[in-house]
């Protein structure tokens, strides 16, 4: 879970005395804010700074929002994103419905209203980050991504340096088959590949004494695969 006070926001307005209006309230409350007057600055802002959320008006200098948020979708689907609109575009506004959007709102925004949503907002957002921190694994085993642990319910399981180097990047490839080679040469990349084959083998073996004997999942000729629930 998320405080307001704990995240970064982009506020994209071309009206420069509306933008230092709300840049000052914005100030008070989020960590850090970063301001764009033009869709091209905004793009560079968000490409530098990756704020937590943002609140991007639709008709803007150079690049229109619709645009702004359109390029950064292609790779970001979960950032929280408020757009603003002088006026009601039908067409503008279906459109932008299309593009994950968390709220559409109609200018002038009441301050409170704004403020309201974005505290709703970044609630949120702290409770599907955190969902998405946590990858769910078969037999009430789960990994925690950021913190790189093994849980099975609320018992941390001891893993050694290479377990958890073999177990993150097997994460990374969640659902997916990872093949000998991959794995070996990225765990014991200086060792001749008879010695790193031989080497995976006994680190599966002990791996499995802890686990599940079905959680990684041998894929004859192929490779290895976990599978989330």
């Amino acid at each position: 879970m998320s405080n307001i006070n704990e995240l970064t926001l982009l506020y994209v307005e071309d009206d420069h005395e509306l933008r230092e209006q709300f840049v000052r309230i914005f100030n008070s409350k989020f960590k850090q804010v970063f301001e764009a007057e033009d869709g091209a600055q905004a793009l560079e802002l968000y490409e530098q700074h990756s704020p937590d959320m943002m609140v991007v008006d639709i008709n803007l200098p150079k690049i229109d929002g619709l645009q702004v948020i359109e390029k950064v979708r292609k790779s970001d689907k979960n950032t929280p994103i408020v757009i603003l609109s002088a006026y009601s575009d039908q067409e503008k506004l279906l459109r932008a419905m299309t593009l994950g959007l968390s709220e559409y709102l109609i200018k002038p925004v009441p301050q409170k209203k704004l403020l309201s949503l974005l505290e709703e907002m970044a609630l949120k957002y702290g409770n599907d980050r955190e969902k998405r921190s946590v990858i769910a694994l078969p037999n009430g085993y789960f990994w925690k991504k950021k913190e790189k642990i093994l849980c099975y319910h609320d018992e941390i399981i001891a893993l050694t340096k290479r377990e958890i180097i073999f177990l993150e990047f097997m994460m990374e490839q969640i659902n997916k088959i990872v093949t000998l080679d991959s794995i070996t040469n990225l765990i014991w990349e200086d060792e001749e590949s008879t010695v790193s084959y031989s080497s995976l083998s006994h680190l599966l073996k002990r791996l499995r004494k802890k686990l599940p004997e079905e959680l990684i999942e041998n894929i004859y000729g192929e490779g290895y695969r976990i599978t989330s629930v």
